[in-house]
């Protein structure tokens, strides 16, 4: 899209925002044309959301991914969910057995497994695959339980390891002795668990798995003469994941989650970057936060730079990614609930009200009754004269200063959103 006359955001999205009419993921896909250009030629997209747990967002991606799958020949979709235990929905999409319902809620963690919306893609990409070639993977990038315990990971290769090196017994037996004592199936509940551990405690912790990372890194060379390169590769990512994760939960004990959290922003990079490191011609979709799909650092509290997995991601692969955020105008939005953790066994999350857009705000550029309007931002810098002035956007049920032209290279605005069945009252 080439344009010459200047213009503000409102009158450029108005003449050249891409108005889809649908939302049904099963409708055509002929009005998602401007994708292509706004794609290019990247190996990884990433597909954003202001909040989880919102209907329409889980709808305009799924629609996305399949114009990216169906059009455009991607060939992995990367949840945020954990690297280890998304395993169960790898299999599922594949065609292995159970119910998307259980596997989702085994395989993705904080309840964001739990969307009927979500279970609407994840059967479609299981009938992609059961039509035939190309298959379509559908994997986990995120650390083990998200921000949970680090045990499925250590479980995961502890029966390899011990073959491979017996010499790491020591050190997996006091890990998983010492994870034991927070390990829990919830991830706020780990972390609260975690918190109450002695300080002699967490630093043995941290101790043997920096002995088993290494361990598995010395041995790296040698499992490759043997013919096993890929498998101890495998297992020196579930051992990353779960150093990670343990410095996640020693950052959290002084320092806020959106610091503690930059550890889990480096995983999903890593995670995304070896589907295409391993295979030359995979292409990856990458199903996310805007926080974490997002290009640009961010600026903490306490005047650190936080660093997330967009910025690895563009760093590493430069016009290879692009970042597409969604965001809402209007409607309801969902916000985890606080109230609701203790002792409930799961990670709720609720419908609220969300403020109108305020002068400053990238949303209060987007008008009109279309279901939702892609525009592709890259396009609008030459010639919308009032970039700086859309500093803010949404994040749950409150403005980010988040400048949308810097953090992303398309946005998606749904005029009116809610909150999937989950976020809602039986009854």
């Amino acid at each position: 899209m080439t344009t010459s006359a200047l213009m503000t955001l409102p009158d450029w999205l108005a003449e050249h925002g891409a108005r889809q009419e649908q939302l049904d993921p099963e409708a055509p896909l002929e009005e998602l044309d401007p994708v292509a250009d706004l794609v290019g030629d990247a190996r990884v997209v990433a597909l954003g959301e202001c909040s989880h747990h919102v209907s329409e967002f889980y709808r305009v991606r799924h629609r996305m991914l399949r114009y990216l799958v169906e059009r455009l020949g991607f060939t992995v979709v990367a949840l945020e969910a954990p690297f280890t235990e998304a395993r169960v929905v790898t299999e599922w999409v594949a065609g292995g057995p159970g119910d998307v319902d259980r596997v989702a809620s085994e395989g993705i963690a904080m309840s964001l497994g739990d969307a009927p919306e979500l279970h609407e893609t994840l059967r479609w990409m299981r009938a992609w695959n059961a039509r035939g070639t190309p298959a379509l993977r559908c994997v986990g990038v995120d650390l083990p339980g998200s921000i949970g315990s680090p045990m499925p990971a250590i479980a995961k290769v502890t029966p390899a390891l011990r073959e491979a090196d017996p010499g790491s017994a020591p050190a997996l037996d006091r890990a998983r002795e010492l994870i034991g004592r927070y390990d829990h199936r919830l991830s706020t509940m780990a972390l609260a668990a975690y918190a109450t551990l002695p300080e002699g405690e967490r630093d043995a912790l941290t101790s043997a798995l920096s002995e088993l990372v290494a361990r598995a890194d010395r041995m790296t060379s040698q499992r490759g003469v043997d013919g096993a390169g890929a498998e101890h590769a495998e297992i020196r990512h579930h051992l990353r994941g779960a150093w990670l994760l343990d410095q996640v939960h020693r950052s959290f004990l002084g320092e806020d989650m959106g610091i503690a959290s930059t550890y889990r922003d480096i995983y999903l990079a890593e995670s995304v970057l070896r589907h295409i490191g391993s295979d030359p011609s995979a292409k990856v979709v990458l199903a996310a936060h805007n926080w974490h799909i997002k290009k640009t650092p961010e600026r903490g509290e306490d005047g650190q730079t936080l660093y997330p997995a967009g910025y690895h991601l563009a760093a590493a692969l430069g016009d290879e990614y692009r970042s597409i955020g969604l965001t809402a105008r209007g409607g309801r939005t969902a916000v985890a609930d606080a109230a609701g953790l203790e002792g409930s066994g799961v990670f709720p999350f609720r419908e609220t009200a969300q403020p109108v857009p305020e002068a400053d705000c990238v949303e209060s550029a987007f008008a009109g009754d279309a279901p939702w309007i892609l525009a592709d931002l890259r396009s609008a810098v030459p010639v919308v004269t009032d970039v700086e002035r859309y500093g803010r956007m949404r994040m749950a049920d409150y403005f980010l200063e988040q400048p949308a032209f810097e953090s992303f290279d398309g946005l998606g605005c749904v005029t009116e959103s809610s909150g999937t069945r989950h976020t809602r009252p039986a009854g």
